[in-house]
């Protein structure tokens, strides 16, 4: 896994996932592709799947409240990329960021992953304000 590293506060690289896990988002009726990552948050996560989360549009994001999922303090980090898929956990809540990437350090995230089409992102932040997110396993073959 790499975490987010900010060049600048107008940085908008998207983060690379390495030994990806794929995976649908099911949300309002839609399905967008989006991959998991090697961390152990991610992992814990794949193993609960298809998981549902009821979430709510802010600022930045959708975001819900989830199981707690273990995580390597070393996978912490502060801030995200649009498009990431992140685990807060500071009150183990799901977050499918839509805009305004940060480095704040007083977000303490654990990157799960991220959408694979980036346009997905602007059809995404469009959806009603509160919305049920299904991650669904894509079985390979």
């Amino acid at each position: 896994m790499i975490k987010n590293q900010h060049i600048s506060e107008t940085d908008n690289r998207v983060t690379t996932v390495k030994k990806q896990t794929k995976i649908n988002l099911v949300i309002n009726g839609q399905t967008f592709p989006a991959v998991l990552n090697d961390s152990q948050t991610a992992q814990a996560l794949i193993d609960k799947l298809p998981y549902t989360i009821t979430a709510s549009q802010g600022a930045h994001d959708y975001c819900g409240v989830m199981d707690h999922l273990p995580y390597d303090k070393n996978d912490v980090q502060a801030g995200w990329f649009d498009g990431d898929l992140s685990f807060d956990i500071g009150g183990d809540w799901f977050a499918l960021f839509l805009r305004g990437a940060n480095n704040d350090a007083r977000y303490q995230e654990v990157n799960l992953g991220q959408l694979v089409n980036k346009e997905d992102v602007a059809k995404i932040a469009q959806l009603p304000t509160t919305v049920d997110i299904t991650i669904v396993l894509v079985k390979e073959g």
